[in-house]
């Protein structure tokens, strides 16, 4: 009882946070779309600022409003927008967390293209396992489906991590998991993430500001990896919302924005 009285407090606390960020942002909604149409000022900074709009915004949509489609659709335009960056700063940073919304939006042709978006990855650093661009890599692999190499990369780094980060050989063990099709370790590998002791860490990275209140980020992903390869995992877990992992598309997305539709998926 006490973890849920807990884990409600915590909602509660997160969705405020969330809230105002949400409405201070749509605030300035103008401004942002002004800066991208023209090319004034920064309109890198601005697109950021959209999608963080858009994070917000699904965030409500869920945990206050519990609309599923409307999240998936919020999720959407977040991820379209991570696209576009990426399509006008390809080599920029692409950590994990950033398949976030591209997953959740269920929307296959962005899943798609952010699964084969080696670009930003020097494949000598992709390839050590004392960096954190070996991290970031091994979602792409494991959304992919390239088990062999998967499985290879996890038995080099379980037991040789750097101190550093050691916090994410639990990762590695699902993808292992994972890579070998072995859905109880994958429950279990999720299960000790989104334990009160890993938890309070890792979703408090710096990244997570919205997030980590109410959801266990990584965690969330890796569930949702799994599912779209068919192994439907369930954790007796809030931090993993049991209504996320399934994998349902909407029946149409919607570009809110017109700059958009300069940047078609493909």
């Amino acid at each position: 009882m006490k973890q849920a009285i807990d884990y409600a407090t915590s909602v509660r606390l997160g969705l405020e946070h969330v809230s105002k960020h949400q409405q201070a942002l749509a605030d300035k909604l103008p401004f942002f779309l002004d800066t991208i149409d023209t090319g004034r000022g920064d309109p890198e900074f601005c697109l950021q600022r959209l999608s963080s709009h858009a994070t917000a915004a699904a965030l409500v949509s869920w945990f206050e409003h519990r609309d599923l489609n409307a999240f998936k659709q919020w999720c959407y335009v977040g991820g379209r927008l991570e696209y576009v960056l990426f399509r006008r700063q390809p080599k920029r940073w692409f950590p994990t967390y950033l398949l976030l919304a591209p997953l959740l939006s269920d929307h296959e042709g962005l899943i798609s293209w952010f699964s084969r978006n080696d670009q930003p990855f020097d494949m000598e650093r992709a390839n050590d396992i004392r960096t954190a661009e070996f991290h970031g890599y091994q979602a792409l692999l494991a959304l992919r489906g390239e088990w062999e190499t998967l499985e290879e990369r996890c038995l080099r780094i379980i037991g040789h991590s750097p101190t550093k980060m050691k916090k994410y050989e639990v990762d590695h063990n699902f993808y292992l998991a994972l890579a070998r099709q072995d859905t109880a370790r994958m429950e279990g590998s999720l299960s000790e993430l989104t334990s009160p002791n890993v938890a309070k860490v890792r979703n408090a990275e710096q990244a997570f500001g919205f997030t980590e209140k109410l959801i266990g980020a990584h965690a969330v992903i890796y569930a949702k990896i799994a599912w779209r390869h068919g192994f439907q995992i369930r954790i007796d877990t809030p931090w993993i919302p049991e209504e996320w992992p399934p994998v349902n598309p909407l029946a149409s997305y919607v570009d809110p924005y017109d700059f958009l539709g300069e940047y078609q998926v493909g």
